[in-house]
């Protein structure tokens, strides 16, 4: 989407050049104008590419070149700097600990932007997030201090922000440093509240995935499905407006989510016990609820085949819904609890340990390939990015950490403080089981 503002000139800079001023403007292409003592001018013009500052000029000698420039579009469309990050490929960690989130290059691991979640701010206590098919992103706030969880969009490219304050530009975040006081951020899109019957208490809200209904080009439509622990809900919420379209009990405590390309949306189910774990998964055109029994839960993930992948308290478990049946590998209860799980597309599952480790086990056989050591201990969240590497989140340490999945070689990013991500943080979650 593009921003525009009509009928201003936008000046880029001034500066004298001996006895004449050099005036440089910016419509689709750069235009120059020497203005000299003489009353002569030259003028020139080249393609511009680059960044555009729309600072409105209105001094009374610009306005007289006006007939000058009488044949150039008046519309001026902000735009970007050349990406920072190359091919757009992003992961977004929630920093639980303070009400923010992080937006890295998944090429660079640069942190590209930093946001507040909530009007609570700083203790908003962001946790799940999910991306679209478009690249847009929905981050859920599970309990903050004051007031209900909420669920907010932020859109991946600066075209589909919007200039709320009519200034020609987008103010947006650029870097860790750069958090937007709430509201003020022109690329979160809309925040939806999610209150309980009082409407003043968080719900518990945790378990959160899009739908892939939405244009891969545009990023129009498509649907954002919630979770809630405490209130056993679900949400259905409009991915363009922020609306809830229905809500309903799903009878389970969710936990984590995520769609399966198939119409339907699985939960598991919060405090599970050894051996006994409860997922279920909600048909997302008639809502009915089908719970299932499996031996192992916490993180969730769906392979391209609608397979669901579990981790949990000394286990990875593979449950096949066609034939309602389990295979689980275990690890020793004292060294490995599990959490978030992710599947590439190269025959792989992987899953974060709180140790401090990450497992690789085969999609096919459910068998361990490695077992190994990448970072400070609470290894909460693991994703893939679009290049095949993965990524483990680590709260213990403050930082995403990129993995080759073939060397095994680490790279480590700072992020915020406390961050708490398990769920499809890249959206390739979404696009291994959606068929576009």
């Amino acid at each position: 989407m593009e921003n525009k503002k009509t009928n201003k000139m936008h000046l880029l800079t001034i500066f004298p050049v001996k006895e004449c001023v050099l005036i440089v403007f910016l419509f689709p292409t750069f235009i120059f104008l020497l203005r000299c003592s003489s009353g002569t001018e030259n003028v020139g013009s080249e393609k511009a590419e680059g960044s555009i500052d729309t600072t409105d000029f209105s001094q009374d000698d610009i306005v007289q070149e006006e007939t000058v420039l009488t044949d150039i579009p008046t519309d001026v469309i902000t735009d970007p700097s050349p990406p920072r990050c190359p091919q757009e490929s992003y992961i977004w960690i929630a920093n639980s600990a303070e009400g923010t989130l992080s937006k890295l290059c998944t090429i660079t691991g640069e942190e590209m932007a930093r946001y507040y979640t909530s009007p609570q701010e700083a203790v908003g206590d962001p946790s799940r997030t999910s991306v679209n098919l478009h690249g847009d992103m929905v981050v859920t706030n599970r309990n903050p201090q004051t007031g209900p969880s909420s669920v907010t969009k932020f859109a991946a490219n600066i075209h589909d922000c919007i200039d709320r304050n009519g200034n020609g530009r987008i103010d947006t975040s650029m870097g860790p440093r750069d958090v937007k006081p709430w509201g003020e951020d022109e690329c979160m899109i809309w925040n939806t509240p999610l209150p309980d019957a009082s409407a003043t208490r968080s719900i518990g809200a945790r378990a959160t995935a899009w739908d892939g209904t939405e244009d891969p080009e545009t990023g129009e439509g498509g649907n954002v499905w919630i979770g809630s622990v405490d209130t056993q809900q679900f949400f259905k919420i409009d991915g363009n407006t922020g609306e809830i379209l229905v809500s309903g009990s799903l009878g389970i405590g969710a936990y984590g989510g995520a769609v399966d390309g198939r119409g339907g949306f699985w939960v598991v189910a919060m405090g599970c016990t050894i051996g006994l774990c409860r997922i279920a998964r909600l048909d997302m055109n008639t809502f009915q609820v089908t719970p299932y029994n499996v031996p192992c839960g916490y993180g969730i993930s769906v392979d391209k085949w609608g397979r669901i992948w579990t981790a949990g308290l000394g286990c990875v478990n593979r449950f096949d819904p066609a034939s309602q049946t389990s295979q689980t590998l275990n690890f020793p209860v004292s060294t490995h609890f599990n959490r978030g799980i992710a599947v590439d597309n190269n025959g792989y599952v992987w899953a974060a340990v709180t140790s401090g480790n990450v497992v690789q086990v085969t999609e096919d056989t459910v068998e361990l390939v490695n077992d190994f050591h990448v970072g400070p201990a609470d290894v909460v969240g693991v994703a893939v990015d679009f290049q095949n590497f993965i990524w483990a989140v680590s709260q213990g340490g403050n930082e995403a950490i990129k993995i080759d999945p073939v060397t095994y070689e680490v790279q480590e990013f700072p992020v915020g403080q406390g961050p708490y991500t398990y769920s499809d943080m890249t959206g390739f979650q979404l696009h291994n089981v959606i068929v576009i």
